[in-house]
């Protein structure tokens, strides 16, 4: 007997009409009892029972429901199915509602469209299983210079045939399920034909060379008076004529400097003063075609977020490279972009080369382990993740055609990871929370203290259990990483093991108000459904304090009090 639930949507518009699909395989027959209950984290909204009839086979079933008028709101879903013979199923789900998708990033990606694909929109549904309201189209188009092909079927810049009417079928699909889709393009890549036509507006080393990459794409001019500008401009615009929802402005990360060479015009281009016009310049480009349409520009490690965190574009994305190799350092990522663009969310694109069959060492639980190890620390850090693509593939590395399976069993850890934020959104992303954690908890701080047989604390050291504490005007909201006995802590390596679970952790937190309840929740978990604990007054002293117990950590615990 199985149960799946999942919305028929990635995310809904305000006032729209939505379905929770549910999936049962059971050999049952006759009458069942299929209860539906719809909470905003742990009030319940809405509850409803539908009869409903099964033959032994698998059937679907859907419970309908009307959104809200509203910015942004999140729910989620708990369903279960009382049998003739009194045996349940239970499953849950989760589902948003935005006036845009820049309220919750949720990044995915495509790379296949080979015309073998056509007709094929298995990939599409399983993004929307994942609450997916955005889709990367990466390497979709005909070159670099020139995006939109004149012929359905074409060879692309890395020698893969295409079908440009699988790409147009595959941006309706996604429309059809609530999400936007995004065409990659890099702002200054052209290839070398067109480099070798157009040469003074390229960019070049101090030896004179040419910079380019693999020595196919070829690095072009983006200051604010060049001739590029207005080509590459007028070819994103052309993007969102063809029916995509934004643009993926893409960079390769160098140079930071390079010399033009355009006639008598010799002088130093500093890039990462041209990237906020150029994007502010696209920005204005293609809201000429749709109002809508957003941006998305590559800051590849993390160059230059200083100067493009509050350009004209809808979130800060990041694509992470060493030197950050440590956990922490991927919330220290977040929260500077977070603060640079004054609140933009930010979206991580860190890829898992432990996915690859090639990886050294390739061994698939192991690369699972080391996956939600860093799923969670960029979620409990307020990030976006970009990993998940395709038909329930991960991102290895930059090219993403060279994605990584993952199991059956895996694809339900991570859906349940996506249930949690997105039922959770405002406890993660609201943009009034406030990181407390090195205020708040450790060393000399005394409101958020602990009780543990390993020290938890807010460094995000290995072998600790690492604590993330966040104001919120209604709530206080604690994260509990768990980094006991791994054998590093670094987050784009595999782990042999997860983390030791750990058992009774006391905490008492300062009662600056008074406290309406306290409820602990984790992806981890069977359910997700939050759980009050109860708690005792105990002397504190700045006052008194709330002391309860967290009963078991696994990788990721989160604890919010609810004030009154």
């Amino acid at each position: 007997m199985n149960i799946e639930v999942y919305p028929d949507k990635g995310q809904y518009r305000p006032s729209e009409e939505g379905n929770v699909c549910v999936e049962i395989s059971s050999a049952a027959k006759g009458k069942a009892v299929l209860h539906a209950a719809f909470y905003k984290m742990h009030n319940l909204v809405f509850e409803k029972n539908y009869e409903i009839m099964l033959d032994g086979r698998n059937r679907f079933f859907t419970v309908p429901f009307q959104t809200d008028s509203c910015k942004w709101e999140c729910y989620g879903v708990e369903v279960n199915v009382t049998l003739s013979d009194g045996k349940k199923l239970i499953a849950s789900t989760a589902f948003d509602v935005a006036d845009h998708w820049k309220r919750a990033p949720r990044y995915g990606f495509l790379s296949d469209f080979d015309k073998e694909e056509i007709g094929k929109l298995e990939d599409v549904e399983a993004l929307n299983k994942f609450h997916i309201n955005i889709v990367q189209f990466y390497d979709w188009m005909y070159r670099h210079d020139e995006l939109v092909p004149k012929e359905d079927l074409f060879i692309d810049p890395m020698g893969r045939e295409l079908s440009y009417k699988v790409v147009k079928e595959k941006v309706d699909a996604v429309h059809d399920k609530g999400m936007a889709a995004i065409a990659y393009g890099a702002v200054y890549a052209s290839l070398k034909d067109y480099h070798e036509r157009h040469k003074h507006l390229g960019l070049y080393k101090r030896t004179g060379d040419p910079f380019h990459l693999i020595n196919t794409f070829y690095i072009m001019d983006i200051s604010p008076n060049s001739e590029w500008n207005e080509t590459i401009v007028s070819e994103f615009q052309k993007v969102i004529e063809e029916g995509f929802d934004g643009i993926h402005m893409d960079q390769y990360g160098f140079p930071k400097k390079a010399v033009r060479q355009n006639g008598e015009d010799k002088s130093l281009v500093d890039l990462q003063h041209c990237y906020p016009a150029l994007i502010n310049q696209t920005e204005k480009a293609v809201k000429e075609v749709d109002k809508q349409a957003g941006l998305i520009f590559n800051n590849v490690s993390n160059y230059p977020v200083h100067t493009t965190a509050k350009a004209n574009q809808d979130v800060v994305y990041i694509e992470v490279w060493p030197p950050v190799i440590h956990y922490r350092e991927l919330k220290q990522l977040i929260d500077r972009g977070r603060e640079l663009s004054e609140n933009k969310h930010v979206i991580l694109s860190a890829y898992l080369p432990p996915f690859h069959k090639e990886y050294e060492n390739y061994n698939v639980e192991h690369a699972e382990n080391g996956a939600l190890m860093t799923m969670a620390t960029i979620f409990a850090s307020g990030g976006y993740h970009l990993l998940l693509g395709e038909h329930y593939k991960a991102l290895t590395t930059a090219y993403y055609p060279d994605y990584g399976e993952l199991r059956q069993s895996f694809i339900q850890e991570v859906s349940q990871y996506y249930d949690f934020i997105v039922r959770y959104g405002p406890l993660l992303y609201d943009h009034d929370l406030l990181d407390v954690s090195m205020t708040y908890t450790g060393g000399v701080n005394t409101e958020v203290q602990w009780e543990s047989d390993h020290p938890v604390v807010p460094n995000g050291d290995l072998n600790t259990i690492w604590s993330i504490v966040k104001q919120h005007p209604d709530y206080l909201i604690i994260h509990l990483i768990n980094l006991i006995e791994l054998e590093n802590d670094y987050w784009e390596h595999s782990k042999e093991n997860r983390p030791e679970t750990q058992a009774d952790i006391s905490c008492s937190i300062l009662m600056e108000r008074p406290i309406k309840a306290i409820y602990l929740t984790s992806p981890d978990h069977t359910s997700i459904m939050p759980k009050e604990l109860n708690f005792e007054v105990v002397n504190h002293e700045q006052g008194e304090a709330a002391k309860f117990w967290i009963p078991e950590l696994k990788i990721w615990d989160m604890i919010y009090v609810e004030w009154e």
